[in-house]
């Protein structure tokens, strides 16, 4: 299928299924920038509401102690509305940092395309830790589970705690196979060194979501 025929729900389903196949068309879509802020888009639209709901139900960070100077008690509060930034910030700062590293390996994409495969690879790859994170903070927004028990079964040999580790592990392996195979298409290099740069442009997105989300 040529590139000018493909919709974003093609895209997005025909990046789950072909990863590598369907970036190499993506990377000729003049669209595909478009295509990759709609992706993140709504990724950061669900990530919202999950603090959105967070705050309503009165969790707060247990396990991982908020590296910014802000109370434990109302950091969901705050983190709804610098969620969206620090995303912004990581997506970009992974393409800048992809499109350093493959000019190391005669790397021929531009920044853009990097946007582009990252904005599809990480709404995708965040679908496994909403799957979990969604339904059960709306869960405790509207009161059928306590957020605070919650975060203990999460942190006990529970089910819950097994369910959760499956669906991150997921997420982390989805992200390791879709950033390299982007940035393969994206910046036409051979597979090892697709590999070195997506798994460290990854570690940049990951270390700034981590820097301001909890």
């Amino acid at each position: 299928m040529r590139a000018q025929t493909k919709s974003f729900r093609d895209y997005y389903f025909g990046i789950i299924i072909r990863p590598r196949r369907t970036f190499d068309v993506l990377v000729r879509d003049r669209r595909r920038l478009r295509f990759g802020l709609l992706a993140m888009l709504i990724t950061i639209f669900q990530y919202t509401l999950v603090y959105v709901f967070l705050t309503i139900g009165g969790g707060a960070p247990s396990t991982f102690t908020p590296w910014l100077a802000i109370p434990a008690e109302v950091y969901y509060m705050y983190n709804q509305f610098f969620l969206a930034p620090s995303m912004f910030a990581g997506w970009v700062l992974a393409a800048g940092i992809a499109q350093l590293l493959s000019r190391l390996f005669s790397g021929k994409g531009s920044f853009e395309d990097n946007l582009s495969v990252f904005g599809f690879a990480i709404s995708i790859a965040s679908l496994a830790s909403l799957l979990h994170d969604l339904p059960d903070t709306f869960l405790g927004a509207i009161g059928v589970i306590n957020l605070g028990e919650y975060e203990v079964a999460l942190n006990s040999p529970t089910i819950w705690r097994t369910i959760l580790w499956i669906l991150y592990g997921l997420y982390f392996i989805t992200f390791f196979v879709l950033f390299p195979k982007g940035v393969g298409a994206a910046q036409r290099i051979r597979s090892c060194p697709a590999i070195l740069v997506g798994v460290l442009a990854f570690i940049v997105y990951q270390g700034v979501f981590l820097i301001f989300n909890r």
